[in-house]
């Protein structure tokens, strides 16, 4: 149990953790999680392969019998999977770096820092390199290993500790040039090899803004292009001698997805001929703005000197380091689902390699990550809160747990800190708190979308509500009805509404409302996992003799429903994450995210939306400085599954997302609706 349980833990922690070789022998750096214990404060300390006890004690400045009695069970033996509690102590002769400091991440995770893959090879040649040779010399000895076909590719042997993206720098390519060549790459490990294609990518000249340039964009940018039909991120990349992962920390909008007609950055400006980054939406006006005039342009919220600012995270998560022990010593039938901090791992993963990716491109950052949640259990948040310098903070993330974020959010309204709530749908988080920023979908959002949707598609349609009882769903389907009524009263649409309750009603409550000759729009407002499995058996009986397209909730994914019922039904789906497995970007965060923590990224593990909130937030403080929180309603954010789209319903609330989609299954898939 485990190997299997925290081997995930082990390499989330490797980002704050810079692993080098010397004659064979790892060189352990001090971990990122510092937590008190019984008054005391003591470092969390991840056990990854290769080290030894005589290591972490110089690591620590311990020695073995400290480690031992704060640690009884390393007596049999040091495992992998084994999380040590350690004395904080002064550390002679070794440098650690702060934590979570992003600052000079840039210049300190260099290629060979990274760390050790754990995915299987996909050659079984292994040929070790020694420890002393340098990048030339790897360089010839890959040189002499060809294949039959020698033309196309070199056989590179990967070293002890090397990334796709430092391989790729040696030989000028991209991490994509390597990827296609390499199908079915699923990681790196020590020996494998890897097909290096032996032609470079085309090197062009940038093309120079003339008056008679048909092509020329608007703003004769030589730093920017405009993305023409039929070009791709990788045809960019090789057309202007860049990569994939540096278009994208460039370009944040290209999250979601390239199209034609978008002016994308290819490099960051020098500071002389910095130009701002304009978009159309930054011309909305700012609801925290009141009276004001509408923002002209961006000049109102971007200033190039934020990029030059240290900014100051909290990650407030529920790693529940105090329950590792209960974890590791689970039976080995458990599923690791039933211990919630894996969650909340990916999720801390997810945002820490945004932060990664943008220190390369300007993010000055200190990202201070706390043990500070725990369900049914507010103690841990407040002891959390009073750690110094976290009211100087400039953005708080998290917690997570509804009880824990409300003591949160005052803390964060006292001190006038922006503080993000990423799982909570309830509406009232934002209510009287300015600095409370919800990115889930709100209801107003939710029913905007959606009358607007059935509106224009089905303008005369037969609309039924139906809600499974009188209290889920309240909030959305009140206003939601409340929209489709006001839209019939104005005459934008022309169809008829009537409401049920499927608790008391039943089936034939819905029965009984069809009209015959028109589309019958069924909306159900429920995520009950028994209620939603048979209303839609239920309702699939009736899908012959009427003309029915049913509308579900967000979740319904996760439920076990018949695909033929949902064809007969002509099913939609409200969503706001979701994910595009055929973009380049999500292909391109999964190979980084696996290559770098020797795991895969799940949406149901919230890796994603911690990246999305990593990348949009973390970009937000570098455009905005201190008036991020002023200007993020001027920002409208595409993620990999998450969007952004903040408003506030008064000056004196938080922010609210009001970004949804509506997905619609066709040839047994569920696609965007147009």
């Amino acid at each position: 149990m485990g190997n299997r349980l925290f081997v995930l833990i082990i390499f989330l922690c490797a980002f704050c953790i810079n692993i080098h070789t010397f004659a064979q022998e790892v060189i352990i750096k001090r971990s990122a999680v510092i937590e008190n214990y019984k008054g005391k404060p003591y470092y969390m300390h991840f056990v990854a392969q290769g080290e030894t006890v005589s290591g972490i004690c110089r690591a620590y400045n311990v020695n073995i019998d400290e480690l031992n009695a704060e640690n009884p069970s390393i007596e049999k033996g040091l495992q992998s999977d084994m999380v040590l509690r350690i004395p904080q102590k002064p550390v002679a002769a070794i440098t650690n770096p702060e934590v979570g400091n992003t600052e000079k991440q840039a210049e300190q995770n260099k290629p060979s820092e990274k760390p050790k893959e754990t995915d299987k090879p996909t050659a079984n040649k292994q040929i070790s390199p020694k420890p002393q040779e340098s990048a030339n010399e790897t360089i010839k000895q890959a040189e002499q290993v060809k294949t039959g076909n020698e033309k196309d590719y070199t056989l590179y042997v990967v070293k002890k500790q090397e990334t796709l993206y430092g391989i790729s720098h040696q030989y000028g390519l991209s991490v994509e040039d390597i990827l296609q060549a390499n199908p079915g790459f699923t990681g790196l490990k020590e020996g494998m090899e890897l097909r290096i294609p032996n032609q470079k990518p085309t090197t062009k000249p940038e093309p120079k803004s003339t008056a008679n340039d048909k092509t020329e964009k608007p703003t004769a940018n030589p730093d920017e292009i405009t993305v023409k039909t039929g070009e791709t991120l990788y045809s960019i990349s090789k057309t202007y001698n860049t990569n994939i992962d540096k278009l994208i920390a460039l370009n944040p909008d290209l999250g979601g997805g390239l199209k034609a007609g978008m002016v994308i950055r290819l490099r960051e400006p020098s500071k002389a001929n910095a130009v701002k980054p304009i978009r159309e939406s930054d011309t909305i006006a700012s609801a925290h703005q009141g009276d004001k005039d509408p923002v002209a342009s961006k000049t109102n919220c971007y200033n190039a000197s934020n990029r030059e600012v240290t900014y100051k995270i909290a990650l407030l998560l529920p790693f529940l380091l105090d329950d590792a022990a209960a974890a590791i010593e689970a039976p080995a039938d458990k599923n690791p689902s039933d211990f919630e901090n894996f969650n909340y791992m990916q999720f801390y993963a997810g945002f820490m390699l945004a932060a990664d990716s943008l220190s390369k491109f300007g993010l000055h950052a200190n990202i201070q990550v706390i043990d500070a949640d725990k369900l049914n259990d507010t103690l841990v948040i407040r002891q959390s809160l009073r750690k110094p310098g976290l009211d100087k903070m400039d953005l708080l993330v998290g917690p997570m747990y509804a009880s824990s974020f409300t003591i949160a959010a005052r803390f964060a309204k006292k001190n006038e800190i922006g503080i993000i709530n990423p799982l909570s749908r309830r509406e009232n988080i934002v209510d009287g708190n300015p600095y409370v920023i919800k990115t889930q979908s709100s209801g107003k959002g939710v029913s905007s979308k959606l009358v607007s949707f059935i509106a224009s598609k089905y303008p005369n349609a037969n609309v039924i509500v139906v809600r499974n009882d009188n209290k889920e769903f309240k909030g959305i389907a009140d206003i939601f009805t409340a929209n489709i009524k006001e839209s019939i009263g104005n005459h934008t649409f022309k169809g008829t509404i009537s409401e049920t309750n499927y608790t008391t009603d039943l089936i034939t409550g819905v029965t009984k409302k069809f009209k015959p000759g028109n589309k019958n729009v069924v909306v159900f407002f429920s995520v009950n996992k028994t209620a939603v499995p048979n209303f839609v058996s239920l309702l699939n009986a009736n899908a012959k003799s009427n003309d029915i397209l049913l509308i579900g909730m967000d979740g319904w994914d996760e439920f076990d429903l018949e695909t033929e019922f949902l064809i007969n039904l002509n099913f939609h789906q409200l969503t706001s994450n979701f994910i595009d497995y055929e973009s380049e970007a999500v292909k391109l965060f999964t190979a980084r995210f696996q290559s770098k923590y020797g795991a895969v990224p799940l949406s149901v593990k919230h890796a994603f939306l911690g990246y999305d909130i990593g990348w949009y937030f973390l970009t937000s403080l570098m455009w905005y400085g201190e008036d991020y929180l002023t200007c993020l309603p001027t920002y409208k954010g595409s993620g990999l599954q998450y969007n952004f789209d903040f408003s506030a319903s008064k000056s004196t609330d938080g922010l609210q997302n009001q970004d949804i989609t509506i997905m619609k299954l066709q040839d047994y898939k569920m696609v965007k609706v147009e």
